[in-house]
């Protein structure tokens, strides 16, 4: 076991993110300038390689082979039966990661994702509808949460009456409000409930079916397979925190990245259809609502300057990456017209596990900033965002805001 090889301090512990967006951005970038890349102890645990170069990343992540998933994506190893429930594809190797994926992968298409297009679109206009017409308000609770939740709410079937239930067990899952540090998602009881949940939905479905995701899903074969009942509620596990997580966080990190650069807020309204889908990409960028995912080496090799052992964990930090200065010009900058703003990892590296639903967070973000900026040219936010205090999500608990 390699010991921490500096004084450097590890992105596990608290003390890395308890501050600024802007301080945890610099301490990636001390990270990035040393030698090669570290090994950092855990307060309970055998301790991880941060890996915090984009093209490490990138190796990485297109490396399946070399580096798994079934062993856990998050720095805290979860026991083994919580994994099995919980974790779905994204703690998978092939070939059960493309059986799998290839079963619920056609729900997540662009082409299925733009018929879905006009609803999204009306429920925005339905949220900003309902904004109060004076004074500030909490953005983050009236707006940010709320599409997202309806969008994965609507595909899976899931009544109204359950949605605000739905939305807290996901919280607690992720910790986007929780001011107790943490590295990993947490709430062990929250899960169990979103997977009861889930089973029991699945199972009305199987016997009732009707034009939902969840009974596409529980009556789907690919080459004679079916999701069995702990798969399908590993994935609606997934749906649910993962899944309405990042276009959720995009959507408050957006207003408030357009309200801190009024030039660029100028350019995307003066022609918002040009300039949206750039826009998008550098929020997530910039953003990385997902600041890590975690690997297992399956033998030795060698990355970053540094030997990793067969069996090391090795954790690839896309908010670092993401704002790696060899990559991206000025990377702490906001800037949607910069030439390669595609190339971010936010929705991870196009390798087998890249975000199944990357397309619908483009779509739900571009149409709540639509609905918003054709209304109110003039929204803006109030003050610095509060961040969630987490290693997991970058996430934003309250963003005061005011029409005009």
């Amino acid at each position: 076991m390699p010991e921490p090889t500096s004084l450097q301090i590890s992105p596990a512990d608290r003390a890395f993110w308890d501050c600024s967006f802007d301080n945890r951005l610099a301490n990636f970038e001390s990270l990035r300038k040393r030698e090669s890349i570290e090994f950092h102890a855990e307060d309970s645990g055998p301790g991880f390689w941060s890996v915090v170069s984009y093209d490490d990343i990138v190796r990485i992540e297109r490396d399946p082979e070399t580096f798994s998933n079934a062993k856990g994506f998050t720095i805290m190893d979860m026991p083994a039966e919580i994994l099995e429930f919980a974790a779905s594809i994204v703690a998978m190797d092939n070939p059960r990661h493309r059986r799998l994926r290839n079963i619920v992968q056609s729900a997540f298409t662009m082409k299925a994702v733009t018929e879905l297009q006009t609803n999204i679109a009306l429920y925005a206009d339905h949220i900003v509808d309902e904004l109060p017409s004076t004074g500030q308000f909490e953005f983050v609770d009236l707006v940010s949460n709320r599409l997202p939740l309806y969008v994965i709410c609507e595909l899976l079937g899931i009544p109204e009456s359950d949605r605000q239930v739905i939305l807290r067990l996901a919280d607690e899952v992720v910790g986007a409000t929780d001011q107790t540090f943490s590295h990993s998602p947490g709430g062990s009881n929250a899960l169990a409930e979103i997977y009861g949940y889930a089973l029991d939905l699945g199972n009305r479905r199987l016997a009732d079916p009707t034009d939902d995701l969840t009974s596409r899903l529980v009556h789907a074969t690919v080459d004679g397979d079916r999701l069995t009942p702990s798969e399908f509620g590993s994935f609606v596990i997934l749906l649910v925190t993962a899944g309405g997580d990042t276009a959720r966080q995009a959507i408050s990190w957006a207003l408030h990245l357009l309200s801190e650069n009024p030039g660029k807020r100028d350019v995307l309204l003066e022609d918002f259809d040009t300039h949206i889908g750039p826009a998008i990409e550098e929020i997530v960028r910039w953003s990385s609502p997902v600041p890590y995912m975690r690997r297992t080496a399956t033998r030795e090799v060698q990355i970053g300057g540094a030997t990793i052992a067969e069996g090391d964990k090795v954790v690839l930090w896309y908010l670092s990456g993401n704002h790696d200065e060899r990559v991206f010009s000025e990377p702490d900058t906001f800037d949607f017209t910069r030439s390669n703003v595609s190339a971010h990892i936010g929705f991870g590296a196009r390798g087998p596990h890249h975000c199944l639903g990357a397309n619908l967070a483009r779509v739900e973000i571009g149409s709540m900033l639509r609905s918003l900026f054709t209304r109110y040219p003039d929204l803006r936010s109030v003050g610095r965002p509060e961040l969630a205090l987490s290693a997991f999500t970058s996430g934003i608990t309250s963003l005061p805001a005011q029409l005009s």
